[in-house]
């Protein structure tokens, strides 16, 4: 095989191995609010002394997103989430309303969650 020809098929290898790649990196998941709300509720009540094991927020029918864009104290909020959540702590597993500020994009994080008592 000539030096040109075996030159070619590595260059045509490389094109092909790097093409898959390329396009996996630009391919990114859409971000998931709500899944930010989850994280942020077991991180604070972890950090907080709470006995909080899983939270996993309703995306049906019992979900409400109001979205505006305003400073609470000195933090942006872009959307209230209220929705109803399989929780579960200590206690046992429940169906509770939780309520969670979201940031929004750039910042792409919760910045409050609550439960609400019945």
């Amino acid at each position: 095989m000539s030096r040109s020809l075996t030159t070619l098929l590595r260059l045509v290898a490389l094109v092909l191995l790097a093409a898959p790649l390329a396009a996996g990196a630009q391919t990114r998941p859409a971000p998931d609010p709500l899944a930010d709300c989850e994280r942020f509720a077991l991180a604070e009540s972890k950090r907080d002394g709470g006995t909080l094991k899983a939270v996993r927020i309703e995306r049906g029918d019992s979900l409400i997103d109001n979205r505006f864009d305003k400073k609470i104290g000195g933090q942006h909020v872009a959307t209230e989430y209220i929705a109803f959540a399989a929780v579960e702590d200590a206690g046992g597993k429940r169906r509770a309303r939780v309520v969670c500020l979201h940031a929004g994009t750039p910042a792409n994080r919760a910045v409050y969650w609550v439960e609400i008592p019945k």
